[in-house]
């Protein structure tokens, strides 16, 4: 699925490259892949979804968010090995990053977000 407003310019698209960089697109894999750890880890269905949607994440970032790219791909690495011990904080720090990442390109969201939050 396509995101509605994409890359910087936000325009919105029928069709996707996992190469465009696009911070919409980015968060809505990092979400995806959040939400499914918390459903089933312990299935390989379930933790090859969440890897597959991390690493595309890492895709839509690589370029203009290389750090941010960066914590997707090392904490899918640390899924696809099996090693949640070791995850600690990265799931915190990815999805701060990325919420970070989108909010600079898209400070629209974030104003609709802080009005929402004063009804």
């Amino acid at each position: 699925m396509s995101c509605n407003c994409h890359g910087k310019g936000g325009v919105s698209v029928t069709r996707t490259s996992p190469y465009d960089q696009c911070t919409a697109c980015a968060k809505k894999h990092v979400v995806k892949a959040w939400s499914l750890f918390n459903e089933f880890t312990y299935t390989d269905d379930n933790r090859d979804a969440m890897t597959g949607q991390l690493r595309l994440a890492a895709d839509h970032l690589m370029h203009d968010h290389t750090e941010t790219a960066l914590l997707a791909r090392n904490l899918a690495v640390m899924l696809e090995e099996n090693r949640d011990a070791e995850i600690g904080g990265a799931w915190d720090a990815l999805l701060s990053a990325v919420r970070r990442d989108f909010g600079e390109e898209h400070p629209e969201a974030i104003e609709r977000l802080e009005m929402l939050k004063e009804e």
